[in-house]
């Protein structure tokens, strides 16, 4: 077959001397539109043009330089390590933080139930604050009454009281407690210098967690005055042609984590009223301050009434042991009914959250900041679900 004069189809070969020339940036006909810079990190593309009658382009990409990855890798992980040291050395100041705006945030309901019916915002704010105080100090205050004016009877009522939860335990276990008793006080020895110190020590950590609490009170009243202020300026973070969506979600946020916690603090609410009541019934010692100290360790979602369950059945045990028993079995009862009846129908006025995300939320946070993470984990999984919700499922919708 004669070829001579035949027209060649499609692009002419690309010369290998014009790859390497602009692979190396010494090609003379490279403009500054022919490249076209790639990600951090030395790589990069080059686009050369083949010429020719039917011209056409061929895009060459620059290997990336695994140096500069790896600087740049260390550098993001210098920084996550500086962020951690600076959160373990502000840790008590974010907490305080955290826990005055989760209670700004449990506010908000009824600040915005006020606000509804024409009462200005930092009226609402004040008038509910108050009435928060007042009714969590309440017990408190009753219970510090009863443990000064009864202290030192218990004090030396305290080895009658341990005789007869030796004779209401069951056979080994009575002996142990006996053991260990008798082991305690027979090795024990005063000290002048080690009663000083713990009163010392005593005093500091009473003085500190008193001016913790008085720091989160005044700061939550200003989250509570606040918020709707703290919001905006938070949207003004935002380009102007997201603010309308991400205010949208920054709402149900706000809604969603006040109603939830104010359900939550109902609930214990009722939790500790009801072991008042019942301590009241069968005589067991310091019944408010029992009410109290259930209704605070109530707040843990999921296992808090379990443990404030324990405490008030281990004191019944001073009382005797059919009394012990009769509380363990109502506290049985009341986690029933809690999680089947209270539960459900408190929570149908704020949002439902499945026990698939409660517990693990609950089990994380308190093994990464013990206490506060428990309290913290479920409104950080709220937060986790509304943003996978607003943001990662329409992604993925119009991927």
């Amino acid at each position: 077959m004669d070829t001579k004069g035949a027209v060649p189809v499609g692009p002419e070969p690309l010369d290998p001397a014009a790859i390497h020339g602009a692979l190396d940036g010494s090609l003379p006909a490279a403009t500054p539109d022919a490249a076209a810079p790639g990600p951090v990190g030395g790589g990069g593309q080059v686009t050369i043009a083949t010429g020719g009658a039917n011209s056409d382009t061929v895009t060459i990409r620059r290997p990336r330089s695994v140096i500069i990855f790896a600087l740049w890798f260390a550098l993001g992980l210098g920084v996550a390590y500086l962020g951690f040291v600076i959160f373990e050395r502000l840790r008590n100041v974010v907490l305080i933080l955290a826990f005055s705006l989760l209670i700004g945030l449990t506010l908000d309901p009824i600040v915005t139930f006020l606000q509804k019916r024409g009462i200005k915002r930092r009226y609402a704010a004040t008038i509910t604050w108050l009435a928060v105080v007042a009714l969590l100090s309440a017990p408190f205050v009753l219970a510090i009454d009863a443990a000064t004016t009864q202290l030192p009877a218990l004090i030396k009522s305290a080895p009658s009281l341990i005789n007869n939860a030796e004779s209401h335990l069951p056979g080994s276990l009575g002996e142990k407690l006996k053991t260990a008793t008798d082991s305690t006080s027979s090795g024990a020895s005063l000290n002048p210098t080690k009663i000083l110190n713990y009163v010392l020590t005593s005093g500091e950590l009473i003085f500190s967690a008193v001016t913790d609490i008085v720091v989160v009170a005044f700061l939550s009243l200003y989250f509570a005055i606040g918020l709707p202020s703290l919001r905006d300026l938070s949207l003004r973070a935002v380009p102007l042609s997201r603010r309308p969506r991400v205010g949208r979600v920054l709402d149900n946020l706000i809604v969603q984590v006040g109603r939830y916690m104010l359900s939550t603090v109902m609930i214990a609410l009722l939790c500790g009223f009801g072991t008042t009541m019942w301590s009241l019934s069968w005589g067991i010692p310091y019944p408010v301050l029992l009410g109290a100290l259930v209704s605070v360790i109530s707040l843990i979602p999921v296992i808090g009434s379990t443990i404030g369950g324990v405490i008030v059945t281990l004191v019944s045990l001073t009382v005797g042991l059919p009394t012990a028993i009769a509380t363990l079995i109502f506290y049985i009862g009341y986690r029933m009914a809690e999680d089947y009846l209270i539960q459900p129908r408190v929570m149908r006025f704020s949002v439902e959250l499945p026990g698939v995300i409660t517990v693990p939320s609950v089990i994380l946070g308190g093994a990464i900041l013990g206490i506060p993470g428990a309290l913290f984990g479920v409104p950080i999984a709220l937060v986790i679900r509304e943003l996978v919700r607003e943001v990662v499922f329409p992604a993925t919708d119009r991927a």
